[in-house]
Formats: structure tokens, sequence, C-alpha cells
């Protein structure tokens, strides 16, 4: 919890078109080794579905939802612990006749950066029902967030208390427009995010104008599955003050995901559209603006929505079209100058070597990260400290964001290494 809120007006200055152009092709790191289990989930509320052979199988009776999920962990491998920490929840559904596994290139980064994917594994056939699909994703955020909690079976009980508190929901084509429908009127939902979402029945569209949180549609200039107006018919009804769509060019409507999906690579070709660059090349043009929402969005993250707005701000040579409403920037919390309780004191600043912070804190986490969200020093602190010295000797010359944080309160500010 941030118990002191005192925000100043001034934000992060403009980033210059070349560093925007070097944020759309960033190379998100691996953090975690990624984590698998594969979870029958049980709806009570309906019938049906699709079980996961050799999965975990929830007890209860209802609808099968057999869903692989992947998260941050202690080793990589199935049915292994998570990571120390608290992860939040993003569901991903899948595209129409493609399997979760199409998009092993996305769940594998946003699981090794620190969240817990829940992808659905119904609906799969040729004749699906957008409405259960929906209500699956939907199903699937609570049940997400009860993994918190779960006592049965016991291997679950790894998630115990490593649950963070927020969730989105996304997909790819149907999976997208399913989305709409499951984040609609969704009280549990903290973001929603598309890739080229398709239109569905009932009306994803429609479904669209019940949708008020912050929503993110990225797209391909070359779609011949579900073109530019099917995603502005679905970005001009979101109800939401704060949404985007993005469209990237050179991209095809299945480029979103690992690009081997035989399914989609043929209904594409087949409607006149062909692969123009590898996937190696789409998954960061996309990933950049995803993975800066979601960190800003189910994390917390300013540094990530300021990123995210420098990208959608800034004209780049990798996107045909943009629309815009609104902004996920916050500003940084400023560090007040005084010796008061629950105040720092950070000086000099700007710094030509080392900086000092005068504080009345135990238990300090402070890191350093620069504009990209990058850590570069990162230290604890057990023992009651009234001052820290810390060293900016190998910094190159720039902006820089500290954060200092306790057991009650955690606070920003820019510093500037001369």
């Amino acid at each position: 919890m941030i118990l002191n809120k005192k925000y100043s007006k001034t934000t992060l200055r403009n980033i210059t078109l070349v560093v925007a152009l070097l944020l759309n092709l960033v190379n998100y790191g691996q953090t975690f080794p990624v984590g698998h289990m594969s979870i029958n989930f049980k709806d009570p509320s309906r019938t049906g579905g699709y079980i996961i052979s050799g999965g975990i199988n929830m007890t209860g009776t209802g609808r099968d939802v057999g869903t692989e999920v992947y998260y941050p962990s202690t080793v990589l491998g199935d049915n292994q612990p998570l990571a120390s920490g608290q992860f939040p929840i993003v569901v991903i559904g899948h595209g129409f006749v493609m399997g979760w596994d199409s998009y092993d290139n996305i769940y594998n980064k946003l699981a090794s950066t620190g969240y817990i994917v829940l992808l659905p594994r119904t609906e799969g056939s040729f004749s699906p029902s957008h409405s259960e699909f929906g209500n699956d994703l939907k199903f699937l955020v609570n049940a997400g967030q009860s993994l918190n909690t779960v006592a049965s079976p016991t291997i679950l009980s790894v998630f115990n208390g490593k649950v963070a508190p927020k969730s989105s929901i996304g997909g790819h084509s149907m999976g997208g427009g399913s989305s709409f429908l499951a984040a609609a009127s969704n009280t549990s939902v903290t973001c929603i995010f598309n890739f080229a979402p398709a239109t569905t029945n009932p009306s994803s569209i429609v479904s669209s104008s019940l949708i008020s949180i912050p929503s993110l549609i990225i797209s391909g200039a070359i779609d011949c599955v579900a073109d530019t107006t099917v995603q502005n018919s679905h970005y001009n009804a979101l109800a939401s003050s704060k949404k985007f769509h993005v469209i990237l060019k050179q991209l095809t409507h299945c480029d979103f995901g690992n690009g081997s999906n035989f399914n989609c690579t043929f209904g594409q070709s087949s409607s006149g559209c062909s692969n123009v660059v590898a996937n190696a090349l789409a998954l960061p043009r996309y990933m950049n603006y995803l993975q800066n929402f979601l960190d800003n969005q189910l994390k917390n993250d300013c540094a990530a929505g300021q990123r995210f707005m420098d990208s959608v701000n800034t004209s780049s040579s990798l996107r045909a079209g943009l629309k815009k409403t609104g902004s996920i920037a916050c500003s940084i919390t400023s560090l007040k100058q005084s010796n008061s309780n629950s105040e720092l004191r950070v000086y000099p600043n700007p710094a030509t070597s080392n900086i000092y912070i005068d504080l009345t804190m135990t238990d300090i986490k402070l890191k350093i990260s620069d504009l990209y969200g990058k850590v570069l020093l990162d230290r604890e602190y057990k023992e009651p400290k009234n001052r820290l010295e810390v060293s900016l000797s190998e910094f190159k010359s720039g902006i820089y964001i500290l954060e200092v944080e306790s057991a009650t309160e955690k606070q920003q500010i820019k510093i500037v290494k001369n």
C-alpha cells in the first residue's frame, strides 16, 4: 500500500524518436523459470467443456474448463513451486481452431516476467460457442484468484498466498472477441487486451459498450480475417476513458502468437494474405505495447505506463495507425525535502558521484531503474538506517528512477546523474 501520495505535477520528459524506436524493439529478458500445470477447473453453473487428459482435477461437478497454467517458478518444468512474491492473473483466449500452444512465445514471456497465465482449451472445435468461451474466460479470472487459498488438491497449495488481487483478460481472434463478452460489466477484471479480435455471436461489439476498464487492441495492417474496420468498431464501442488501438505495419492476422498454426495460416492465405515478417521480429513489436500496458495496470508500475504512453505518443516507422483516448501515465511520487516522519531527503540531485538519502525507516528496499524499467541497483537494508549512501559512479549520465520501499509505503523520485 502506498500511504504517502504526494504526487508532483512534473512527469517524465518526452523521449526522443530514436529512443521510442528502440522501445519498439525492446527485448524483455527472463526473470523467472517458467512452471506449468494442467488444471481441470469445474464451473458448477454450467455443463460440457473439455478435460485435459492427465491434468489436475478439481473436485465437484459442472462444466470442465481444462486450462494450461504457466507461472513464475523456482524451477523450469511441470508442477513446480511458484517463485517468491505475488503475481497477477492473465487469462488468454485462443483463436478459432487454434491451440493454446500457438501462443507459447507470449505466455512464456509473461510468465517469466511475473504473471500467472491461464489458457483454456475449451471450444476448440470447428463449431465453437462464443458465448460459452466468453463465460470460460470470465470464470477463469475468479478461478485463478481462488488459487490463492485453494486447499485441494494439495498440489495446488503452491499457489497459496502467491496470487496478486489483479487480473486481465485478453485473446487473439475468436479469443479476442470472446474476451469482450467476458469483460462486459465484469468488476473482477482490471484491464483488457486483444490481438486482432474477431466479431462474435453474441456481438463482441455490443459487449464492448459495457466495458469501462482500460483497454488495449493491437492489430496488423495486413489482416484478411478481421481487418482494421473490425478492430475500430470494437475500439469505438468501448466505454473506457482509457483505450488504445495500435495498428502495426507488415503484421497479418496470424502473426500474433508463434505463427506456426496451420489452420490460421491456411485460412488467411485463402483470403489473399501471407506473412511478411518472421515471428521473431513481430513478437517484440507487439510485446512492447502489451508488456508495458500490463506492468502498469496489474503491477502499479508508473514507469511502464510512461513508457507505454511514450510509445503511442511518438511516431514510429513500425506503426501504420493509432487511435487513443486518455492516458495510463501516472505521476512519479516526489520525495519531499524534509526530515519529518515518513519523509525522505535525497541530495545532491543532480549528482556527479554519490547520493545521500536521509530517512526514518526500517526494513528498506531500494531500487534504481533506467527509463526502460531495467533495474540497475537492488538492495535491502534490514537494520534501521538514518542515512544511506549510494554510489552512482558506474551509472552513465542521464535520468533514473529511485524507489524506496518500507513495510508501510513506497516512494519514487527522478534522480539525475551528471
